[in-house]
């Protein structure tokens, strides 16, 4: 999962409701500095330099914390949450509950060395929910900019910086960087004898489809270099054309010297074997060029499709909630139109004395008792 964050909530600094405070004290915090703080650790050199070089005072930032907050191309920080099964098999009061916390703890300081770029200012491990968790809240920073801050916020450019880099919106580096990092805490997992389980298994992981583009590209970039070199040991055919046949005596037949038929040899050998292996190439490249643009619009297919399934669950809760509200008014319409029924009889049938009478002999009875 990732959001927002609520820091407050990841330090305890107030009580939800779906927090057992008798084993709040089971909770590490790994690390927290305020963000307005942490900001200025990061960025104020940078920003001073930015400062100094303006010529107009205008264009100076005075605070590059309120900046970011209050702009619209970069968040202030991000939050992902790390969980491993759920509260059936990994519950906080379980039998597992030592071993999530266990496996989440070694994950959390393998994230800090898989993530320089990655500023974790804030990281919490809750043991006093339904299941163990970990909350990790960063800020993603790049070095080295030619635009505006040389260290500025950039989650994009920060993950490129750490060799990940997207697609566009059908596989971006977020995607790509969220699903090493399952695949990291998979394999801590695995050191503990427990396999991942993914969902949704009728279709391919993403992780598996992008691992398959990336050696179809390799293969790729293989063939491309084997072209290369097959052209680049061709005969060379001026050489060819530079040869000499001298005319034999009395006979229609030319002699050319030794040295020129071996080249001539040579050249017709190498000239067939080059002819089946360029058509066994092309060949080959195509198909791989194919396959490449097969998985392309195969993941860019899954992410509209998980997209799609997101929206669909959303719609789904919001109209069994108004189903849900509507089936209540009509049992209220249907329990107000019996009442007014049953007072139209008692009306009609001047009944209303005897319920008066019946109440107060009920009530003489429960003196008596």
């Amino acid at each position: 999962m990732s959001g927002d964050g609520v820091v407050a909530h990841n330090r305890r600094t107030y009580i939800a409701e779906n927090v057992d405070p008798t084993r709040t004290h089971l909770n590490i915090e790994y690390c927290y500095t305020p963000i307005e703080d942490a900001y200025h650790q990061l960025f104020d050199e940078a920003l001073a330099e930015f400062n100094a070089k303006q010529k107009r005072k205008d264009r100076c930032i005075d605070n590059y914390y309120e900046k970011i907050r209050t702009g619209k191309q970069e968040k202030t920080f991000y939050e992902v949450i790390f969980q491993v099964g759920n509260k059936d098999d990994m519950g906080a009061g379980g039998e597992n509950a030592e071993l999530a916390k266990t496996i989440l703890d070694k994950f959390y300081h393998s994230f800090l060395e898989r993530n320089p770029n990655l500023h974790v200012y804030s990281a919490h491990l809750h043991m006093d929910e339904a299941t163990p968790h970990l909350h990790v809240d960063f800020i993603p920073f790049t070095t080295g900019s030619k635009r505006g801050l040389s260290t500025r916020v950039s989650l994009k450019q920060a993950l490129a910086d750490q060799g990940i880099t997207g697609e566009g919106r059908s596989l971006t580096e977020r995607d790509l960087w969220v699903q090493k990092e399952k695949e990291a805490l998979a394999a801590v997992m695995l050191e503990h004898g427990i396999e991942w389980e993914q969902k949704g298994e009728h279709k391919e992981h993403l992780s598996v489809l992008e691992f398959k583009r990336e050696k179809r590209k390799e293969e790729l970039a293989e063939l491309e270099q084997t072209i290369e070199r097959v052209q680049k040991q061709q005969v060379s055919i001026q050489a060819v054309e530079q040869i000499e046949a001298k005319p034999l005596p009395l006979s229609s037949k030319v002699a050319v010297e030794r040295e020129d038929y071996q080249t001539l040899v040579t050249a017709a050998q190498k000239f067939v074997v080059q002819e089946k292996q360029e058509g066994k190439l092309k060949k080959l490249l195509k198909e791989a060029k194919k396959t490449i643009a097969d998985l392309k619009v195969k993941i860019e297919s899954l992410v509209a499709e998980l997209t799609a399934v997101k929206e669909e669950l959303a719609q789904y809760k919001s109209v069994r909630g108004q189903l849900r509200t509507a089936d209540l008014e009509q049992e209220n319409d249907r329990l107000r139109k019996r009442l007014r029924t049953y007072e139209d009889v008692i009306s009609r049938n001047n009944l209303w004395s005897y319920f008066s009478k019946h109440k107060g002999r009920s009530s003489e009875k429960d003196t008596v008792k």
